[in-house]
Order: C-alpha cells, then sequence, then structure tokens
C-alpha cells in the first residue's frame, strides 16, 4: 500500500514516519524471553546468544502473523479492539488449530477468574465481592449484611 509520496505505509514494512523500526521496538524483551526458555531446560542447563536472538525474532514474527489475521477480522466486522476470540479465530484460520481448544479452554477459565464474583469497578475503583464469605472490612467501608455484597472505596 503506497501513501501520497509513493512509500510503502504498510504496518508490517518495518518503517515507521521517522525511518526504520529499532530492534528494541520490532522484538519482545530479549530477557523476558530466556526467562522462559529457561523453564524448559535443566537447573544447569544454558541457552546460547544466538538461540535466545533466533526465539526472539520467531516468537515476535509469529505474534505479528497472529495479530494481523486477528486485526483483518476486527477491520471486516468494523471493530477497533482484537479480543481473545479474535485470536483464537486467526490460529484457527492460519493453521494453528491444533491450539484452539487449549487456548479456548484457558481463555474460559481466565474469564471465570477475572470476571468471577470479584468485580473492580476502574473508573471510582469500587470492589464488589458476593458471596457470604466473612471478610474483615474497615470501619470506613460499607456492608450489606443481607446480600453479602462488600464495598470498598
Amino acid at each position: 500500500m503506497e501513501d501520497h509520496d509513493g512509500n510503502n505505509s504498510d504496518s508490517n514494512s518495518g518503517f515507521n514516519k521517522s525511518g526504520p523500526l529499532r530492534e528494541q521496538d520490532r522484538f519482545l524483551p530479549i530477557a523476558n524471553i530466556a526467562k522462559i526458555m529457561k523453564r524448559a531446560i535443566p537447573d544447569k542447563g544454558k541457552i546460547a546468544k544466538d538461540a535466545r536472538e533466533c526465539v526472539q525474532e520467531c516468537l515476535s514474527e509469529f505474534i505479528s502473523f497472529i495479530t494481523s489475521e486477528a486485526s483483518d477480522r476486527c477491520q471486516t466486522e468494523k471493530r477497533k479492539t482484537i479480543n481473545g476470540e479474535d485470536v483464537l479465530y486467526a490460529m484457527n484460520a492460519l493453521g494453528f488449530d491444533n491450539y484452539v481448544e487449549p487456548l479456548r479452554t484457558y481463555l474460559k477459565k481466565y474469564r471465570e477468574i477475572v470476571l468471577s464474583p470479584v468485580t473492580i469497578n476502574k473508573l471510582n475503583k469500587t470492589i464488589v465481592l458476593y458471596g457470604t464469605e466473612e471478610i474483615a472490612v474497615a470501619s470506613d467501608n460499607e456492608h450489606d449484611s443481607q446480600s453479602g455484597i462488600f464495598t470498598y472505596q
């Protein structure tokens, strides 16, 4: 895709308005990748620098690949936010269907935890807990003992 100056303006082209993307802007942090890699090897095992860099580049490319497909779906549906279902759709469409069901299960469990009886309202920082469990409540907090709703503000 070319802009009015004839330059390539594709978001995957590796260029931004001020020139080519820096390596740190294109790739995931190598320290984070090294931590994950170390979990898969014996305690005394080592990972060569070129192996870390290779995995860094591959992971970054994989994430861009999946994200691009998920973004295309969002654009088709006239949405601006990519969600977990979009990522799963993209993985299935790109042939990573063996991973879709385990990730769907993970996403479901994650949502159950995050959206469970604890609701955090980010606008006024209210936490509402539903249930009958006893919770120590500071004197300036409200407590509705009949409904089991505790509000912290």
